[in-house]
């Protein structure tokens, strides 16, 4: 990523973050914002996560894999029973072998180890399909 020149996402995709921690849903949407992309979703557990996917329809999600007491890889389970073409990535602090290897083969786009940099997320956006003008 050229971080000197302005990049803009090209279709203007709707993100939905989930993560129970405010800080790092802040963190994720500054990223973001900073990349072009303008439409956000949140989410901070389970429930409100499967609701707003459903009503909100977002393009890309970025899902912690620890949500309080819930299991971020469960909840992907449930999205993708929805949706099997959902563009999930999961986000963690602990990415031991067994989680990243669960993550993958349930399809997820990419997984990225908190604290990430934007060269990462990144890298993340166009595994999740993102295209970039500029």
């Amino acid at each position: 990523m050229n971080d000197s020149k302005k990049i803009t996402p090209l279709r203007g995709e709707k993100v939905m973050i989930v993560d129970d921690c405010r800080i790092m849903r802040d963190y994720l949407r500054q990223m973001l914002l900073e990349m072009g992309f303008s439409r956000f979703v949140e989410a901070d557990c389970a429930d409100e996560t499967l609701s707003k996917y459903a009503s909100e329809q977002p393009d890309l999600v970025f899902l912690d894999i620890m949500l309080d007491e819930e299991d971020g890889l469960q909840v992907f389970e449930q999205l993708l029973a929805k949706d099997a073409k959902a563009q999930v990535a999961i986000i963690s602090a602990h990415s031991t072998a067994d989680n990243v290897k669960k993550a993958m083969l349930l399809g997820a786009k990419g997984f990225l180890v908190k604290p990430f940099q934007p060269k990462k997320l990144f890298v993340t956006l166009k595994n999740m399909g993102c295209k970039f003008v500029g």
